[in-house]
């Protein structure tokens, strides 16, 4: 696979949800931009969780999109409309099956701001699946708790989105892989430990425990009460899953992240007992335009993607 990466991308999300601190779930409806509007291709999916609730997804095949992906996704939301290309065919790269990796959310906003992830992987030779967790974007309602970590049902919400990525023609359903950051990290995790069908994990800003991290948080911002759900099953958190986790993994913090610490990544890192990496970036920090795909650029999405197609040989 030739990897394919262009300095042109000035990388710079002009969102609050994203380049601020949030520090819990704070989800948005509204798509203020579509791949589309860059160039990508891609099919506007929706799925069900089991316990009924649709999920709102876009899938991306690989791909080569050009021109004005090349100069304005990471770097333009909303795409102007005299800046966006005309309609692009959803055509694949080639009619083989291929890996693919299932991108998700992280607490605040919806999958407008994974484009910019996404855009790296499907041309680079992957296929990727986002959504949005219950609640935001355009999935199914789902009453939010702004102080609350997460919900378990999000775990089901990733669920069916592994299950849907798996059944498209597209997909090499042996080769399927998960990325995530902050609150995706962990839940992208949770699919690495308990789903044999998924051989890759990428995770950045991942945290130990809701205990550990509710230290931090409660420290960090005294004015707000945080809390963990308390129906979150605690053996797929990073701590105690590590030892079971059979699939690869690469796990990325920023050295001055101080929401999810590099001794979090450290300790989850030695507990793992398959194939595995950790990369401490210099000078990055949890999110916003110091996370490390950043401060790094782009040498973050190249070694992510060197690792993913790495894993899935």
């Amino acid at each position: 696979m030739r990897l394919i990466f262009r300095a042109g991308i000035l990388v710079c999300f002009l969102n609050a949800g994203i380049s601020m601190p949030v520090w819990a779930l704070n989800p948005s409806a509204e798509y203020l931009a579509l791949p589309s509007h860059y160039g990508i291709a891609f099919e506007e999916v929706n799925f069900t969780a089991c316990d009924g609730v649709s999920i709102r997804g876009w899938f991306l095949p690989a791909q080569d999109a050009s021109n004005t992906a090349d100069q304005y996704v990471g770097r333009l939301i909303p795409m102007p409309l005299e800046l966006r290309p005309a309609t692009t065919d959803y055509v694949e790269l080639s009619g083989e099956r291929r890996p693919t990796i299932v991108v998700c959310n992280g607490d605040a906003a919806n999958m407008t701001y994974l484009i910019f992830y996404a855009y790296h992987f499907c041309t680079n030779g992957f296929n990727v699946l986002t959504f949005d967790w219950r609640g935001f974007g355009e999935s199914g309602e789902w009453p939010i708790e702004h102080d609350q970590l997460c919900y378990a049902e999000f775990l089901l919400d990733y669920d069916a989105a592994i299950d849907y990525a798996s059944s498209r023609p597209e997909t090499d359903p042996e080769r399927i892989g998960v990325f995530g950051f902050s609150t995706g990290a962990y839940l992208s995790f949770a699919m690495a430990a308990k789903r044999s069908d998924v051989s890759v994990f990428v995770g950045r800003g991942l945290i130990t425990s809701f205990d550990d991290v509710l230290v931090i948080l409660n420290e960090q911002v005294p004015d707000r009460s945080f809390y963990a759900p308390s129906d979150y099953p605690q053996e797929l958190l990073p701590l105690y899953a590590a030892e079971e986790m059979t699939a690869a993994a690469l796990l990325i913090v920023g050295e001055n992240d101080t929401r999810t610490p590099e001794w979090m990544s450290r300790s989850v890192n030695e507990r793992l007992s398959g194939q595995r990496e950790l990369w401490i970036v210099p000078g990055a920090a949890h999110g916003g335009a110091n996370a490390p795909e950043y401060i790094n650029y782009p040498e973050f999405f190249v070694r992510v993607c060197a690792f993913f197609e790495r894993e899935f040989e």
